[in-house]
C-alpha cells in the first residue's frame, strides 16, 4: 500500500509551473494544502490500487494544439499536449515507482 510520506513526497515533486487539470486545481495548490490531504488521499489511492479502477475523473484531460513549426494553416504542424489533473499525476507517480521497482526487482 501507499503511506503518507509516499503522498507527501509526491506532492512534494509536483511541478508548481504546471497548469490546472480538468479539476481546476493547480499544483502549487496542492503543495500548499499537502499535509492536510495527504491522509485521504492516501486512502483514495490505496483505494484505487486494490479495486484496479481510476475514478473518471482522474481521466479528463484539456487537450491543445501546440505549433511547431512551418505553415500555421496546416493541421500537421500543430501537436496536442494533455493537461491532466495533478491528483491524477500523483497517482501515475506512485503507480510508476511501484512499476518501476517490480522490474527492476525482476532484472536481478
Amino acid at each position: 500500500p501507499v503511506t503518507i510520506n509516499e503522498i507527501k513526497l509526491a506532492i512534494n515533486k509536483l511541478k508548481t509551473t504546471a497548469s490546472a487539470g480538468q479539476d481546476k486545481l493547480k499544483p502549487n495548490i496542492i503543495k500548499l494544502i499537502g499535509d492536510e490531504i495527504s491522509l485521504p488521499l492516501t486512502h483514495i489511492i490505496n483505494l484505487i490500487f486494490e479495486h484496479n479502477k481510476v475514478p473518471d475523473e482522474f481521466k479528463f484531460a484539456h487537450i491543445t494544439a501546440i505549433y511547431k513549426a512551418g505553415n500555421s494553416k496546416e493541421v500537421q504542424n500543430y501537436r496536442p499536449i494533455s493537461v491532466l489533473p495533478a491528483f491524477s499525476k500523483l497517482m501515475e507517480r506512485l503507480l510508476h515507482d511501484r512499476i518501476y521497482v517490480f522490474f527492476y526487482n525482476r532484472m536481478k
